[in-house]
């Protein structure tokens, strides 16, 4: 993720990793996201960030593990709370999830 999110925001990040830091810069894209294209760039990468999750609960499922299972199905949920905010224009809301999940991580 590039750390220059104010000069980068008109265009999709590519989105590797679950780690809280790509969380939060999303999260300030999401915050700075003003036209249609802003909010199709960040609901792409919210959905990327689903996808690495469904990776995750799948493993979890097929390990058997109860607990870990539980937690990627939470933020699996969340996720797409969020990603259903971004084209209704409620960008901040969603950047609000991001920021609590990025917390949980």
């Amino acid at each position: 993720m590039t750390p220059d999110i104010h000069a980068s925001g008109d265009r999709i990040h590519q989105v590797t990793d679950l780690a809280p830091a790509t969380l939060l810069e999303i999260a300030a894209r999401l915050d700075l996201a003003t036209s249609f294209a802003d909010q199709i760039y960040r609901e792409s990468e919210i959905d990327a960030l689903w996808t690495l999750v469904d990776i995750r609960l799948r493993e979890a499922d097929l390990a058997g593990d109860t607990d870990a299972l539980e937690r990627w199905q939470s933020l699996h949920s969340r996720l797409w709370v969020a990603h259903d905010l971004v084209p209704d224009g409620r960008c901040a809301e969603a950047a609000v999830i991001l920021r609590e999940l990025a917390a949980a991580l």
